[in-house]
């Protein structure tokens, strides 16, 4: 039964056609019906645009126009307001297309009545009343879907992708557009992590909390935590699956810096208690060693050793000093100075032996750069490592050395790149660890010297590097002028 004071536009050229559904519509009694009637096309279309009706009653054929532009622009207006198409005739593309638009109903003219026109009007305000409530619910999902904090990813039971929300486009840079109907394979950093995503999902048929490496649409790797679940239909078949994905790529960089901090204040205290144990005896050690040499005629054979045991004892002696002064935090003496002008500082020490390895030098910097509080004398020595470390790395004659310079966000950005043979990914973990090394008679303290007076600067170092191709140290100082301190 329909509710009462149901609102109908008839939209008919035709006055006679009108006055024939209007008389139709007057049989129905149990309810009230407000039956407005408009032949003109574009009145009817802003009548439509005002949704002041319930329902449509649309004919196909309005003079050079037709009902089926009436009707696109309601279904795109209110999809709760229904249309019924009227013709004068059977025509059945007419229809198919009509229903395709959107249209709830299709009739013909001379074969309705009352208890058709009734039952047709009826079924299409039911329905439209629970399309809207299932319209209800979807925007509802779709609002939790799209501001969900988590980055989400909805693929079907062939493990293609369907849809994204907002978090999952910031994460990758792809659109749904963009993604659509493919493989996530194409999302991740490695091959073998999709297929390590695919084989526990083939085992346990959900994933939780897999950790594994995305790529950027720009080529960036992304470390992230992966957890799918499955959709399940009634039978308990697998409709498809959601994947929820966190990016822990800052939070495992702060794990990493706390585990750097601890292991230079374990560095500190093991420097410190050597330097006392050490250097006690290692003092006593050379004032005997000069009374002795003082007091006694020595032979050709004698001096040999004496000047062994003289430059040993020099050697621990600077040994500590080195661990003691990369280990503590510097005192540094900042000053207002151009990231810029430092680093031609560092080239200008650095240039003979660029000059004689013939390494090609490429230069990218940003010359609107501000001056930042930095120290004049120890920052350059601290870069010079990195800088001494990529020479040593590449080909003489082939080598390129490229150093960057850029403004992110709130930071001051510099690049240092070359084009060596890379470092293992288990290695570049142990860069900055004090006495680990690679260089033959190395004390393996220059880069923890370095990280050492990054840190001193409120700034932040980190390292990418790929095998065969190079490797990347990235510091980033805060773009605080010495006026804004």
């Amino acid at each position: 039964m329909l509710d009462d004071n149901v609102r109908i536009l008839v939209v008919d050229d035709d006055e006679d056609d009108f006055v024939i559904v209007k008389d139709l519509l007057s049989e129905i009694s149990y309810t009230r019906l407000a039956i407005s009637w408009e032949p003109d096309f574009g009145k009817a279309n802003k009548l439509i645009e005002q949704q002041d009706f319930d329902i449509y009653l649309i004919d196909y054929r309005l003079g050079e126009k037709n009902g089926l532009e009436l009707l696109k622009n309601a279904v795109e207006i209110n999809r709760n307001k229904p249309v019924i198409m009227l013709t004068g005739q059977g025509e059945t593309a007419v229809d198919i297309e009509a229903m395709q638009i959107g249209a709830a109903d299709f009739l013909v003219k001379d074969r309705i009545d009352a208890m058709t026109i009734e039952r047709s009007i009826r079924y299409a305000l039911s329905n439209a009343r629970a399309m809207y409530k299932l319209y209800e619910q979807e925007e509802k999902y779709r609002t939790l879907f799209e501001q969900s904090v988590s980055a989400i990813l909805i693929l079907d039971n062939q493990l293609c992708m369907l849809d994204i929300n907002r978090n999952m486009w910031k994460l990758t840079g792809y659109s749904v557009f963009e993604i659509s109907g493919k493989s996530p394979a194409m999302l991740f950093a490695r091959e073998d992590g999709y297929q390590k995503l695919v084989h526990q999902l083939d085992q346990y048929g959900y994933i939780e909390n897999l950790e594994t490496q995305l790529k950027h649409k720009n080529n960036q790797l992304l470390l992230i935590n992966i957890s799918v679940t499955p959709f399940l239909d009634s039978e308990e078949n697998v409709k498809g699956y959601q994947a929820i994905i966190e990016d822990i790529s800052e939070r495992k960089k702060v794990q990493q810096e706390l585990i750097q901090l601890e292991k230079l204040i374990m560095t500190g205290n093991i420097a410190r208690s050597i330097a006392h144990e050490v250097r006690n005896p290692l003092t006593n050690i050379s004032l005997s060693l000069e009374q002795f040499t003082s007091e006694m005629e020595l032979n050709e054979e004698a001096e040999v050793y004496i000047d062994i045991i003289r430059r040993n004892t020099k050697r621990i002696n600077q040994l500590i000093s080195e661990m003691l002064k990369s280990s503590k935090p510097s005192e540094l003496k900042l000053e207002p100075t151009h990231l810029n002008m430092l680093l031609e500082k560092v080239l200008s020490m650095a240039k003979d032996r660029v000059k004689l390895q013939e390494i090609k030098l490429v230069k990218t910097y940003d010359d609107h750069l501000p001056a930042i509080p930095l120290d004049q004398e120890k920052l350059p020595l601290a870069i010079l490592n990195i800088v001494n470390n990529a020479l040593e790395a590449v080909e003489p004659r082939k080598g390129i050395l490229s150093l960057q310079t850029c403004l992110e966000g709130g930071h001051q950005v510099l690049r240092i790149c070359d084009n060596g043979p890379g470092i293992p990914q288990n290695e570049v973990s142990r860069l900055f660890d004090a006495f680990h090394t690679s260089k033959k008679g190395g004390m393996g303290l220059g880069l923890t010297f370095t990280q050492n007076i990054i840190n001193s600067h409120g700034a932040k170092i980190a390292v990418e590097s790929t095998i065969d191709k190079g490797t990347c140290f990235i510091m980033k100082f805060n773009n605080q002028t010495a006026e804004s301190r």
